[in-house]
């Protein structure tokens, strides 16, 4: 059994200071609005979740192969990325995107990534939800 400390659970003591000093990015859960064919409009996006969180990414960066021309030229068009978040934040589905909305790394920022899985403890300190990264859905970078 878990012996309290100052009160609280060592694991919420955990997630105090992961939340204040590892969180430090600003993340928006959403479903993408979706286009109706009849009226040629797009429905605004709906917000599942906005707040504190830590985007990682899962594996090396893509290759990129240089041919005789000199050019260079990326093998891989997608990644997978861990999203931190606190652990009362919602599970996000299949069917929601990921986008940073502040970070310490600018160009991070307002880039877009698909959810896959979430992961389930029962001694979590953070949420974490695999998302993956597709260059289709950001200008081809």
């Amino acid at each position: 059994m878990t012996t309290p400390v100052g009160g609280r659970l060592p694991l919420d003591a955990a997630r105090r200071v992961i939340e204040a000093r590892v969180l430090t990015d600003q993340v928006k859960l959403f479903m993408p609005g979706t286009f109706d064919p009849d009226t040629w409009e797009t429905t605004p996006d709906i917000v599942l979740w906005e707040g504190p969180g830590l985007l990682l990414p899962d594996r090396s960066p893509d290759l990129t192969v240089t041919v005789q021309d000199g050019q260079g030229t990326p093998v891989g068009k997608t990644g997978k990325y861990r999203l931190l978040t606190p652990v009362d934040a919602p599970i996000a589905t299949s069917e929601y995107r990921v986008t940073l909305t502040a970070s310490a790394d600018a160009d991070a920022v307002g880039r877009l990534w698909t959810v896959g899985d979430v992961e389930r403890s029962s001694a979590a300190v953070v949420r974490t939800t695999w998302l993956s990264y597709d260059t289709t859905l950001n200008n081809g970078s």
